[in-house]
């Protein structure tokens, strides 16, 4: 079959369920597909369902793929009918890896929970709970599963720039979830994650190194806004260039100090993620 791109809107039956115009251009409403359709090797971009990257069938997900999913979860395994089904591994942004059987997209089978901190539980879920606890090694002196390793995909800029507005848009959408229980956003000398933006990018520095190539790249940077006005946990959570990741993660690190966010009245840390421009003009 011809490799050829199609752009769909939702209101195709193969690709169901949400009600979206190809006219509209905001990510989080818009689907494209660019591969074999509907039968083959393919890339889904999806404002619901994230970036999807592997082999289809009828429109939907089949088979072995990788599931860049709107929250930062990255989904290695097998897919059937759309859902992932059968052995594979979910890693999220906190260093947390969780890796056995799923079905319908939840955890489903014996699953083995790698923690950030290098200790590992495992146990029987299912429908996503855990029903009986098989093994938890707690202890640094306990024999130790070695975590899997990320899988590394070359992604082409286009999809990385997909990801990036896929994960400004997810963190929009917690700030107006926290803003109706209540809750007070951080505050950057006034203003908000917007201004932060401004003052990063006026101060950023591309790398020596970098300067004789043709740099059009972003990358997003997200910390943590303590109690006390500090940043802390600050890391690059997408750029594929490492050395434009360091010096985005210098230019956050050398901020001033922040209003810390409240939650009914009582100070809170917030992560917060801001998008790192470099153009080298």
């Amino acid at each position: 079959m011809k490799l050829r791109t199609t752009l769909m809107t939702l209101a195709l039956a193969t690709l169901a369920a949400m009600s979206l115009s190809a006219q509209e251009s905001s990510v989080a409403e818009q689907v494209r597909y660019e591969g074999h359709w509907p039968e083959g090797e393919g890339i889904l971009y999806s404002g619901r369902d994230g970036l999807i990257i592997g082999t289809f069938r009828k429109g939907k997900p089949e088979g072995r793929c990788v599931c860049y999913k709107p929250n930062g979860e990255v989904y290695w395994g097998d897919f059937k009918k759309g859902k992932a089904t059968g052995n594979g591994r979910i890693y999220r942004d906190n260093g947390i890896v969780v890796a056995g059987q799923y079905r319908n997209g939840k955890y489903h089978g014996l699953d083995t929970l790698y923690r950030s901190n290098g200790t590992v539980l495992v146990g029987k879920f299912r429908k996503g709970k855990m029903k009986s606890k098989v093994s938890d090694w707690a202890s640094a002196a306990a024999p130790m599963r070695s975590k899997p390793e990320y899988p590394r995909v070359d992604l082409r800029h286009k999809q990385e720039d997909f990801l990036k507005e896929l994960e400004l848009l997810w963190e929009e959408r917690n700030i107006r979830l926290r803003q109706s229980a209540g809750f007070v956003n951080p505050k950057f000398q006034g203003g908000g994650i917007d201004d932060f933006a401004l003052w990063v990018n006026s101060r950023v520095e591309i790398p020596i190194t970098e300067l004789a190539r043709d740099i059009s790249r972003t990358v997003l940077v997200e910390f943590t806004v303590n109690t006390d006005g500090t940043l802390s946990e600050i890391h690059a959570v997408f750029g594929s260039n490492p050395a434009l990741n360091a010096a985005a993660v210098s230019a956050v690190s050398k901020s001033p100090k922040w209003e810390p966010g409240e939650l009914k009245g009582v100070k809170r840390s917030v992560r917060l993620t801001v998008p790192v421009v470099f153009n080298n003009e």
